[in-house]
Protein backbone atom coordinates (compact mmCIF):
# COMPACT_ATOMS: atom_id res chain seq x y z
CA UNK A 1 0.00 0.00 0.00
CA UNK A 2 0.85 3.53 -0.89
CA UNK A 3 2.04 5.81 1.99
CA UNK A 4 -0.69 8.01 2.92
CA UNK A 5 0.12 12.37 2.44
CA UNK A 6 0.95 13.99 5.82
CA UNK A 7 -1.10 16.09 4.91
CA UNK A 8 -4.95 15.87 4.27
CA UNK A 9 -5.05 19.01 1.46
CA UNK A 10 -1.81 17.05 -0.46
CA UNK A 11 -3.93 13.75 -0.49
CA UNK A 12 -7.13 15.13 -1.93
CA UNK A 13 -4.71 17.04 -4.74
CA UNK A 14 -2.93 13.81 -5.66
CA UNK A 15 -6.07 12.13 -5.87
CA UNK A 16 -8.42 14.54 -7.85
CA UNK A 17 -5.66 14.85 -10.62
CA UNK A 18 -7.26 12.02 -12.36
CA UNK A 19 -10.81 12.34 -13.27
CA UNK A 20 -11.92 8.99 -13.46
CA UNK A 21 -10.76 9.31 -9.33
CA UNK A 22 -12.31 13.24 -8.73
CA UNK A 23 -15.97 11.38 -10.26
CA UNK A 24 -15.57 8.76 -8.16
CA UNK A 25 -15.39 10.58 -4.82
CA UNK A 26 -17.72 13.07 -6.09
CA UNK A 27 -19.76 10.14 -6.59
CA UNK A 28 -19.22 8.48 -3.36
CA UNK A 29 -19.54 12.28 -1.20
CA UNK A 30 -22.94 13.15 -3.38
CA UNK A 31 -24.38 9.30 -2.07
CA UNK A 32 -23.59 9.52 1.17
CA UNK A 33 -23.75 6.23 1.78
CA UNK A 34 -22.04 2.70 0.37
CA UNK A 35 -20.96 1.77 -2.91
CA UNK A 36 -19.28 -1.07 -4.54
CA UNK A 37 -16.82 -0.80 -7.38
CA UNK A 38 -19.38 -2.72 -9.81
CA UNK A 39 -22.24 -0.01 -8.91
CA UNK A 40 -20.03 2.32 -9.89
CA UNK A 41 -18.52 0.95 -13.00
CA UNK A 42 -22.48 0.39 -13.93
CA UNK A 43 -23.40 3.86 -13.50
CA UNK A 44 -20.27 5.62 -14.72
CA UNK A 45 -20.47 3.21 -17.99
CA UNK A 46 -17.04 2.92 -17.52
CA UNK A 47 -15.04 -0.43 -17.18
CA UNK A 48 -14.82 -2.67 -14.09
CA UNK A 49 -10.98 -3.05 -13.31
CA UNK A 50 -10.55 1.03 -13.99
CA UNK A 51 -12.84 1.57 -11.33
CA UNK A 52 -11.94 -0.95 -8.94
CA UNK A 53 -8.30 0.46 -9.29
CA UNK A 54 -9.52 4.16 -8.54
CA UNK A 55 -11.51 3.31 -5.81
CA UNK A 56 -8.19 1.26 -3.94
CA UNK A 57 -6.20 4.33 -4.80
CA UNK A 58 -9.05 6.24 -2.90
CA UNK A 59 -8.81 3.85 -0.01
CA UNK A 60 -5.17 4.05 0.17
CA UNK A 61 -4.96 7.28 0.26
CA UNK A 62 -8.03 7.47 3.07
CA UNK A 63 -10.66 9.56 0.45
CA UNK A 64 -13.10 5.98 1.08
CA UNK A 65 -13.32 3.51 3.40
CA UNK A 66 -14.48 -0.40 3.28
CA UNK A 67 -17.57 -0.83 5.38
CA UNK A 68 -19.33 -4.37 3.86
CA UNK A 69 -18.01 -7.05 1.73
CA UNK A 70 -20.73 -9.23 0.27
CA UNK A 71 -20.44 -12.62 -1.65
CA UNK A 72 -21.41 -12.74 -5.09
CA UNK A 73 -21.44 -15.00 -8.07
CA UNK A 74 -17.84 -16.45 -6.31
CA UNK A 75 -16.44 -13.20 -5.31
CA UNK A 76 -16.64 -10.68 -2.79
CA UNK A 77 -18.25 -7.56 -3.53
CA UNK A 78 -16.87 -4.70 -1.62
CA UNK A 79 -18.44 -1.63 -0.20
CA UNK A 80 -17.08 1.64 0.37
CA UNK A 81 -18.30 4.77 1.56
CA UNK A 82 -16.53 9.06 1.97
CA UNK A 83 -14.48 9.65 4.90
CA UNK A 84 -14.41 12.69 6.34
CA UNK A 85 -11.02 13.46 3.93
CA UNK A 86 -13.26 16.44 1.64
CA UNK A 87 -14.50 17.85 4.60
CA UNK A 88 -10.20 17.92 6.64
CA UNK A 89 -9.60 21.23 4.25
CA UNK A 90 -11.42 24.10 3.56
CA UNK A 91 -11.24 24.16 0.19
CA UNK A 92 -12.00 20.36 0.05
CA UNK A 93 -15.92 20.72 -1.55
CA UNK A 94 -14.87 23.61 -3.57
CA UNK A 95 -12.70 21.83 -5.46
CA UNK A 96 -15.32 18.47 -5.90
CA UNK A 97 -16.99 21.75 -7.91
CA UNK A 98 -19.40 21.27 -4.89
Amino acid sequence: MPARFADPGDALIFLLRHPLRKRLLILYVREGGMLSPKELSDYTKEPLVDVSLHVRVLRDHGAVELVRERPRRGAVEHFYRATGLVDEVPWGRSLLGR
